[in-house]
């Protein structure tokens, strides 16, 4: 018997083993986004990174309706849009899906219709929620969920101004509690809404044209010329 033979095969073979990397498994497959928390809410774009995904294996990446326990219990039915396909696979790659490899920009909105049903992701929980794709649909272990909130709506303050039969009317929108200053022909009228659909109405007659104005902590939203009215 060889016994130099043996031991340097023994050796190769020590070596190979040590250098051999395990292909990555459901056990080790993690996803983590950039950011989760104060999205906003009309468009928001987050970077979605997924790592050790098996090799070959494909998945889907949404926005989606529901709690992490819900999402663990049954995937989520209402998601918005499409989201992204992303794969390892080269056939998959052929039709459509983006490199699996490469961080994923999910567009999201607080805001969405799935069907017939209209999600308020601010109104109801909401997550990214990734899964197999369809050539392995029956695959749950590589689903993930990640709770995201997004920032509230600020509605916009508006406001509308109308001049008839020598009577002036205002409405203003969204500025409850703020400091309101109506001007109407160089003369200012300085209120403070107490609604958010907060009116007000004052007689003024002119024959020639004026200008009239509104603006709510000193930011203009209605600049207005009237032609004026004989009556008085």
């Amino acid at each position: 018997m060889n016994i130099k033979k043996i031991a340097a095969s023994a050796v190769v073979a020590l070596a190979l083993t040590a250098g051999t990397v395990a292909p990555a498994s459901a056990a080790d497959f993690a996803v983590t986004a950039d950011k989760t928390s104060n999205l906003v809410a009309l468009n928001d774009v987050v970077t979605v990174t997924l790592a050790n995904l098996p090799v070959n294996a494909g998945a889907y990446v949404r926005l989606c309706a529901g709690t992490l326990a819900e999402a663990t219990a049954a995937r989520p039915a209402n998601c918005f849009g499409q989201g992204a396909w992303v794969s390892l696979s080269a056939v998959s790659k052929t039709q459509g899906a983006t490199d699996a490899t490469a961080p994923v920009k999910l567009s999201v909105q607080s805001v969405f219709t799935s069907g017939t049903t209209t999600i308020d992701c601010n109104k109801s929980a909401c997550g990214i929620h990734v899964r197999r794709d369809h050539l392995a649909g029956t695959d749950f272990s590589l689903d993930r969920f990640i709770p995201v909130t997004f920032a509230a709506v600020v509605p916009e303050v508006k406001a509308t101004a109308t001049y008839k039969a020598g009577k002036l009317q205002f409405v203003v929108l969204a500025a409850k509690g703020e400091k309101v200053t109506f001007e109407v022909a160089g003369k200012k009228f300085v209120k403070k809404a107490t609604s958010n659909q907060y009116a007000f109405e004052l007689k003024f007659a002119s024959k020639k044209k004026f200008d009239v104005a509104v603006s709510v902590d000193d930011v203009f939203v209605v600049e207005k010329t009237f032609k004026g009215s004989a009556k008085k």
